[in-house]
């Protein structure tokens, strides 16, 4: 359009119409301040039909400019709450005419069913429809409108029809189109200039007066004067009442009018309310001196009803004091109810609105802003009500105001979506939270909590909300505020991570310092609640302990004892069958995952089962079955893969162990021991054999000393002895036993061993080992028994004897030479004693190689008698203690 209104403001879509006038929402760009701005578009003359030419001519052009300039301009002179208000004056340019209004919702022609120049019709209007109030309500205001036009502007309106009449947004009737209005003359002795009417059909009908609305005195007998306004208003609201159809239908025709008008005192209003009917016969009359004028209009009994006295006092609302405030605000809201709700929106809700400025009223007029809160949908709320109520979230006096807004937090939850609520409204639970503020305020906070807890996030839990119960929770001293922050615990708990429960509420239930019985029993509640999703060792280690420290308190009786008793059994029954089912799990991973292992290895047997490669090894090797004797290498060497430390045979000096190659000890170990005869080994009675000690295994300590053998362990040869000792292999000397683990060495624990032994085959009989024994690896450097996997091995049987080179049958050997305080033994890993050795070799010719030690093992030095103590005796002690690399083991064949 190119002129000032464009500029100013920026103009959205068309909302209404009125005439030639073409109504659109606008906004004023530097305030935002929402407008209606009418807009006349000049090019729609062109299109105006005339009976006379086609196009109407410049003179009529400029007469319709002259009339639209004229309406707004003598509009923007008036000022009353009843005129519609004109925010910017009218401007013209060469294609438009425009000027703008206070925010309007419709003319009352387009609420009427007329919807010319409005190309798109909203629904809000097509489906409007007028009640009793809304006319009532209506009516008053013109007449108020009306009084003010002819008491104090002095001037006629002229043309008062539906066109001219606008809703604003508040539902207000405001009076507009006074492009035929007339001043009065201030003198009574001079006459008003008055263009009387004379239909012109070169105009547009909108740029002449409505005969349909006119006073039969001024078109008949061309008189002015206020009482024509009355006449039209009587006809306004019968059109009204007869959803748009005037009372007078004369289209124009000057006789057709008077003919209606003859007839006028006939009328019969049987269909309109009986106070309006009254009124009627009292405007539309022929004689003006019979008509109501504005002020006995708003007088009629039509208006005298409760609902239109309290809007009438609220249009005054602004003049009333303080107390007379509050008085209309506590009985309000017992009429609220009768009020049709687009009052209520349109009318009510925004005075109460106005009003929330004052907080001391705050009391008195939430609750009829809640009441008409409840009738609305969740986008009106918040676009209409809730910009007003953010202001009044953290006002704290009076109190009476948290407490009113406390009440109504689950209505503002179900009217604001979940975002809104949390942003706008849950400072107002923060603020009531807090506490320097009243017990009944914090009581009241605490109670909504539980009601509003679906539309908060974990985020919002546990960063706003539960820090803040926390701190009320650990400075009240309040029982009942106490009580409720352990139920809104409860409550939040469904929300809260197990980090926050375990380190934050569990330290804060633990620190409660009173036994008052509700208290603990409504701790007791949110220990149960948390059993519900917390693990066993929170359960175990904090829940239960605590649990039975508030059972124990002096103050409960037996019904509530047993309350904590079940509770504790239910936590523990949990805390078992959890932990059980974990041990369980682990137990059967570790057996999957040992088959696993044995499955994934085919020369490893379990059990004593030979697998398809062992048969297949020992059929190529010499077609021996699985109950042959005899072990091939691969299976010795597969053996002791598995265990390093476990013997290929029971007893290595058998002499079906001589069919397969050299001695296999320990594996890859013997690789580095010359190869052993191929033919058996013979026993003569020159032969020297181990003889078993009789009363320990390896060497142990004589019952008559009390030196334990765990207190030395290491890597010592031990004597063996000659034929004169033990002339042929006995059961003894050829048995061998692995000693239960952890048996303490003792001269009960030896006994019971030989006779244990005893038992045993001959020496020279090939043992198998009886199934359960545990192997040899689990029982080193813990030995306690009186035979060794060499045979027998003789222990010092004096403390007091010395070892002497033992000379008969030209064997060798060691002998005790008596110095030292302690008795020595030999074993898998384990020596006591700390005497000195003297070597000796053994004769030449004799079936028994010199003795050498094994690497790594320490090489026996030839020691000096008299020393009290050696260094295989105690310098040794600490460094070959407890090591299995440094097992004792030698060859006897060496």
């Amino acid at each position: 359009m190119g002129n000032a209104i464009t500029k100013n403001y920026e103009v959205g879509g068309q909302i209404a119409s009125a005439g030639l006038w073409k109504i659109h929402r606008g906004t004023k760009r530097t305030t935002g301040q929402e407008v209606a701005v009418f807009i006349f578009e000049k090019n729609i003359v062109e299109t105006i039909n005339s009976l006379r030419r086609q196009v109407p001519s410049k003179r009529d052009q400029e007469r319709v400019y002259e009339f639209l300039k004229k309406e707004a301009s003598q509009l923007a002179r008036l000022r009353h709450p009843c005129m519609l208000e004109v925010v910017e004056p009218v401007d013209e340019s060469r294609t438009a005419i425009a000027f703008a209004t206070e925010p309007i919702f419709a003319s009352l022609s387009n609420l009427l069913g007329n919807y010319e120049n409005l190309p798109s019709v909203s629904e809000d209007i097509r489906k409007f429809e007028l009640d009793e109030l809304e006319m009532q309500k209506g009516l008053l205001q013109l007449g108020k409108g009306l009084q003010f036009c002819h008491n104090d502007a002095k001037i006629v309106h002229g043309n008062l029809i539906p066109e001219a009449i606008f809703l604003n947004a508040k539902g207000d009737w405001k009076i507009a189109g006074f492009g035929f209005s007339t001043f009065l003359s201030p003198d009574p002795n001079i006459p008003t200039h008055v263009e009387y009417w004379n239909y012109d059909h070169e105009l547009h009908p909108y740029c002449q007066r409505d005969l349909n609305y006119q006073a039969p005195e001024y078109v008949l007998d061309r008189k002015l004067d206020p009482s024509n306004d009355m006449f039209g208003i009587g006809c306004l609201a019968y059109s009204v009442l007869n959803k748009g159809s005037p009372l007078l239908q004369t289209h124009g025709n000057l006789n057709t009018y008077r003919q209606q008008i003859e007839r006028i005192g006939q009328q019969r209003y049987e269909k309109f309310p009986a106070h309006l009917a009254d009124a009627m016969t009292r405007l539309i009359t022929r004689d003006p001196s019979m008509r109501m004028n504005a002020i006995e209009f708003q007088s009629s009994k039509f208006f005298d009803n409760i609902l239109v006295s309290t809007m009438k006092y609220m249009e005054s609302f602004a003049e009333k004091t303080r107390d007379d405030k509050g008085q209309f605000m506590k009985g309000l809201l017992r009429v609220l109810s009768q009020f049709p709700e687009r009052v209520l929106y349109r009318k009510i809700l925004p005075a109460l609105l106005d009003e929330l400025k004052d907080h001391a009223l705050l009391p008195y007029t939430l609750p009829n802003v809640f009441y008409i809160v409840q009738k609305m949908t969740p986008k009106e709320f918040e676009e209409r009500v809730l910009p007003s109520l953010k202001p009044i979230f953290l006002v704290r006096e009076p109190m009476q105001n948290l407490l009113t807004l406390l009440e109504k937090i689950e209505l503002l939850h179900q009217k604001a979506s979940g975002q809104v609520f949390k942003e706008e409204i849950m400072p107002l639970v923060y603020c009531a939270l807090e506490p320097k503020n009243p017990p009944s305020v914090q009581e009241k906070a605490l109670k909504t909590v539980p009601g509003i807890m679906e539309a908060l996030d974990y985020t919002t839990v546990k960063a706003s909300l539960f820090p803040r119960i926390a701190t009320l929770f650990a400075q009240t001293t309040t029982l009942s505020v106490k009580v409720n922050t352990l139920l809104c615990f409860l409550t939040i708990m469904k929300i809260l991570d197990k980090f926050t429960i375990t380190e934050k509420l569990i330290p804060l239930l633990r620190n409660i310092k009173t036994r008052e019985i509700n208290v603990t029993m409504a701790t007791l509640q949110v220990y149960q609640e948390m059993g519900k999703y917390m693990d066993k060792e929170v359960i175990g280690n904090n829940i239960i302990p605590h649990l039975w420290h508030l059972a124990l308190g002096p103050n409960l009786k037996v019904e509530q004892f047993e309350t904590f008793m079940a509770a504790i059994q239910e936590l523990t029954t949990k805390v078992h069958q959890q932990h059980l089912r974990h041990l369980q799990d682990l137990k059967k991973l570790e057996d999957q995952t040992k088959n696993f292992a044995a499955s994934s290895n085919p020369s490893v047997t379990a059990n004593g089962g030979d697998t398809t490669l062992n048969d297949f090894e020992k059929l190529v090797g010499g077609g021996m079955g699985p109950s042959s004797g005899a072990t091939t290498p691969s299976s010795n060497h597969a053996s002791s893969s598995e265990n390093p430390f476990k013997i290929a045979s029971d007893n290595p000096f058998s002499p079906s162990s001589s069919k397969s190659s050299s001695l296999d000890m320990f594996g890859e170990m013997a690789a580095s021991l010359p190869s052993t005869p191929s033919n058996p080994i013979s026993f003569s009675s020159n032969t020297p054999v181990m003889k078993p000690a009789t009363t320990s295994m390896f060497g142990a300590v004589s019952a008559d000393h009390s030196l334990a053998m765990s207190n030395y362990s290491g890597s010592r040869p031990l004597t063996p002895t000659t034929a004169n000792q033990a002339s042929t292999p006995t059961a003894a000397t050829s048995s061998f036993s692995i000693p239960p683990l952890n048996k303490t060495l003792s001269s009960s624990s030896t006994s019971s061993y030989t006779s244990t032994t005893s038992t045993r085959p001959p020496f020279s009989q090939p043992q198998q080992k009886p199934a359960g024994t545990p192997p040899l690896s689990h029982t080193l450097g813990n030995l306690s028994s009186s035979s060794s996997a060499f045979g027998g091995f003789q222990s010092a049987s004096s403390m007091s004897q010395t070892i002497q080179p033992m000379a008969a049958n030209n064997t060798g050997g060691f002998q005790s030479n008596g110095v030292g305080n302690s008795s020595m033994g030999f074993g898998m890993g384990v020596m006591t004693s700390t005497p000195a050795l003297t070597p000796t070799r053994p004769a030449s010719g004799t079936g028994m190689a010199p003795m050498k030690p094994m690497v790594p093992m320490m090489p026996l030095q030839p020691t000096n008698t008299n020393n009290s103590a050696n260094k295989f005796g105690q310098s040794n002690m600490s460094q070959h203690k407890g090591k299995n690399s440094d097992l004792g083991m030698f060859d006897p064949f060496s």
